[in-house]
């Protein structure tokens, strides 16, 4: 009875979504290798995490769309809700905290100035009110570098620095399931199921359908190596994000004639 109960709980919290397959709203082709794989639904997780009480951990699951763990949680005032757990060993029947006020128990939520400085979080907004967007990948964390009295400092995994309001929300740890990355897929019919389609070289191409294309055997490509839409890639001044300096700033914004 009791699994009866919590699987009906659980088709409420389940959605049935279309995919994409690689294309944008405008029902075009922008990303070649992506179409197909299985039907899978989508669960509702609670990213907002701004519910202030205690409740039991029923469940842990692995979502096909997600890589760290979900736990079905239910509160002392008999809600339901589905969330992304922590790398604390979770155990099924632990009481969980949620709250602003509780940020040193397991899997609570507050804000970013009751986090300690030097302390791994994830689950973090980027503005206030806002879902948690930031770090909720499997294993991944962000540091507490510094505070100010209105923003915290955050050092991200890709070295990135960002400056956010202390009213924020964020978990302490880092989100579960740390060994997602060791996990091989070990034949191309499980890529053909997760949804991806196989690479094509662009040298084994028409000279229509890419700039490497053409010719006669393996030849190397004339010019530098481009992209299918013709842009230079893999060129070492190349950069593909802007660094910018106030030196550079002001020469760019001079010559625009801002």
């Amino acid at each position: 009875m009791h699994n009866f109960l919590i699987n009906k709980i659980k088709k409420q919290l389940i959605i049935g979504f279309s995919k994409r397959a690689g294309k944008n709203f405008f029902g075009r082709k922008t990303i070649f290798t992506q179409g197909g794989g299985l039907k899978v639904k989508l669960r509702l997780l609670d990213f907002k995490r701004n519910f202030v009480g205690t409740g039991l951990l029923l469940t842990i699951e692995k979502d096909i769309n997600r890589t760290g763990f979900i736990g079905l949680i239910c509160y002392e005032n008999g809600l339901f809700s589905l969330l992304l757990l922590s790398s604390i060993p979770s155990i099924i029947g632990k009481t969980l905290i949620g709250g602003f006020f509780n940020f040193n128990k397991f899997s609570a939520s507050t804000f970013l100035f009751n986090i300690p400085t030097g302390s791994a979080i994830h689950h973090i907004e980027l503005f206030p009110g806002s879902n948690g967007i930031l770090c909720r990948a499997a294993g991944t964390s962000s540091f507490v570098i510094s505070k100010d009295n209105n923003y915290t400092f955050l050092k991200m995994n890709s070295r990135w620095l960002l400056k956010l309001s202390n009213y924020c929300i964020g978990i302490l740890g880092n989100v579960s399931n740390e060994n997602h990355y060791i996990t091989r897929v070990k034949t191309a019919g499980k890529m053909r199921q997760l949804g991806f389609k196989p690479t094509v070289r662009g040298i084994a191409k028409n000279p229509c359908d890419h700039p490497h294309g053409g010719g006669e055997g393996r030849g190397s490509p004339k010019k530098a190596q481009r992209t299918p839409w013709g842009k230079l890639t893999k060129v070492p001044t190349k950069r593909t994000k802007l660094f910018y300096t106030k030196k550079k700033l002001f020469k760019t914004l001079k010559k625009k004639n801002v």
